[in-house]
């Protein structure tokens, strides 16, 4: 019987041996859940699996929060387990609470450094134990630190448009994406470049401060002028023109053609349309008139074209008036459409309505096996367009829209072209132009992607003007007269990383975690009835069950 014991005992110990050495060479985690939300993809396992040095994770979520924060701090707990799980336990998390300082002064110089940072604190209602109301300051962000450089990553989304709830639920189903995408830039070798374009009149750098002020957080962003260089833009991974005044000759064209066969990624924020808003604002009328930017044929060849119209929308933002009484009101400006980004795209997916002022429509032409078009942004169902040129009058103000007359439904204002793009210069010789030109010119491009958007104005943020020169003022897509800041900012960062792109991280924006909420109703209408279910029964069951097992036990060795 002793050597039974002992072999058993030998052959459980090698049991428990063999067990953990195949556990050590053979990693495998189970995923229970239906949406699969604790399963990482494999694009975020590579990047995991690329680091080779310690990635440290301060994260601003901790202390006294709301449940619904308490639910979102542990699912990023979660995610970030996983991430450790696949990197080799190289990253170190450390939860911080930016409220446990020793005095105000401490945690108000803690909450500035946080938003010098760029993690934004919101403030959110806190119900005491009193019952009472509190505003309590919440920084629902990150910071990642690898070997020299850091990236700081807000994960809830400013969204004004849906509850709370949904919010926090959305910024759940984009978290390894917003996680991932740091870890992804911090870990490459070298950081790509982009840069805005100029020479043309396009938006100057207070303009785009702060989507350039973003873009640094993933990018080396510069500011660059063609002026006819045939190598000017080669350097960079995407190029932005946003917003040209006045008219591209040949050479600049042929510079930003050569660039796209070779593989560049362009955005192209284009208006249709020139609207001097200073000269609407001194004398409260201006005129619509023809851009005059020399690239429609460009754009053609490329597959779209950008109307020489600008859209109204009944769907659209405000603009301050003075009312008889010297005071100012907030009155609907049809120029101002609020578009809604297309929900079906992992560019524009849960994101609120983007704010375009004066913007054409885009027609998209012909139908090419090579290029993918995709509408991102469209106007609402009441909405037309005018034809250049006309005048624009702030009594139009006045004017009560009649709806009928809004007969051109979802205008087209930003589209996605993916593929193969024919040359604009294909069957000319650049060699005029470029007379040391020694390559042939392409026939068509390798596969690239391009955006176009019929507003240059989505990108510029408004400044002030100072007697030092001209600064900027408010974020991007931020109206200071309503104090709503809408989609723009979100809008183009992600354009602009879908279109550098090439590991497929963005697909991680199509994850959809579905919203179990309890009916609060319900609850408050049934609560004695779940109260006695979920504490007096189980008692129940417990005494009935040792009471039964009492009498059986009597029964069987009473006999």
């Amino acid at each position: 019987m002793k050597k039974k014991n002992i072999r058993q005992c030998v052959i459980l110990l090698c049991g428990i041996v063999l067990t953990g050495f195949i556990s050590s060479k053979y990693f495998f985690r189970i995923d229970l859940t239906a949406e699969k939300r604790y399963t990482l993809s494999p694009e975020t396992k590579q990047v995991l699996r690329r680091l080779d040095a310690p990635l440290y994770v301060n994260i601003y979520l901790e202390g006294h929060l709301p449940v619904q924060f308490r639910k979102f701090r542990n699912s990023i707990r979660e995610m970030l387990d996983e991430f450790k799980a696949y990197s080799g336990s190289r990253i170190v998390c450390h939860f911080v609470d930016p409220a446990d300082a020793a005095d105000r002064e401490e945690r108000e110089n803690f909450y500035a450094t946080l938003d010098e940072a760029g993690i934004r604190g919101i403030s959110v209602n806190k119900t005491n134990k009193d019952g009472s109301l509190s505003q309590q300051i919440i920084f629902p962000g990150v910071i990642f630190t690898y070997k020299d450089r850091w990236s700081a990553v807000n994960l809830l989304k400013d969204k004004r448009m849906i509850h709370y709830e949904e919010a926090l639920n959305e910024s759940q189903e984009a978290l390894e994406y917003e996680l991932i995408k740091s870890v992804n830039m911090l870990s490459k070798d070298s950081i790509e470049r982009v840069a805005f374009t100029t020479g043309h009149g396009e938006l100057n750098i207070e303009e785009v401060y702060d989507l350039g002020n973003e873009l640094a957080n993933f990018y080396d962003v510069d500011f660059k002028a063609i002026n006819g260089q045939l190598d000017a833009l080669e350097s960079y991974r995407a190029v932005i023109i946003a917003r040209p005044r006045s008219a591209f000759d040949d050479r600049d064209k042929f510079v930003i053609d050569r660039y796209i066969m070779r593989g560049g990624r362009v955005m192209w924020l284009i208006d249709g349309a020139n609207v001097n808003t200073d000269s609407l604002s001194a004398v409260q009328i201006t005129y619509a008139l023809a851009a005059g930017l020399n690239l429609e044929d460009q754009l053609f060849i490329y597959g779209v074209r950008i109307n020489p119209v600008v859209v109204q929308d009944v769907v659209s933002n405000t603009t301050p008036v003075t009312t008889g009484s010297s005071q100012i009101a907030h009155a609907p400006w049809l120029y101002y459409p609020l578009v809604i980004p297309s929900p079906g795209h992992v560019l524009t997916k849960n994101l609120d309505p983007v704010w375009l002022r004066y913007a054409s429509d885009i027609d998209t032409l012909g139908r090419s096996s090579i290029i993918r078009k995709t509408v991102l942004l469209q106007t609402s169902e009441f909405s037309r367009t005018r034809v250049l040129p006309f005048m624009i009058s702030m009594d139009e103000v006045q004017r009560q829209p009649d709806q009928r007359q809004f007969n051109k439904p979802h205008r087209i204002t930003a589209v996605l072209l993916e593929g193969q793009f024919p040359s604009v210069f294909r069957s000319r010789n650049a060699r005029n132009m470029f007379p040391d030109l020694q390559e042939r010119q392409a026939e068509k491009s390798v596969d690239t992607k391009m955006l176009v958007v019929a507003d240059g104005d989505i990108a510029r943020n408004d400044v002030r003007h100072t007697p030092n020169g001209v600064v900027p003022a408010y974020p991007l897509g931020h109206d200071r007269y309503t104090g709503i800041t809408f989609a723009n900012k979100d809008f183009l960062v992600n354009a602009l990383n879908y279109l550098t792109d090439d590991d497929g991280l963005m697909n991680l924006r199509n994850r959809e975690i579905k919203l179990r909420l309890l009916n609060k109703q319900k609850i408050t209408k049934e609560q004695l009835k779940w109260q006695i279910i979920n504490l007096v029964l189980p008692m129940l069951l417990l005494l009935t069950g040792g009471s039964v097992y009492n009498i059986w036990r009597r029964y069987h060795y009473g006999r």
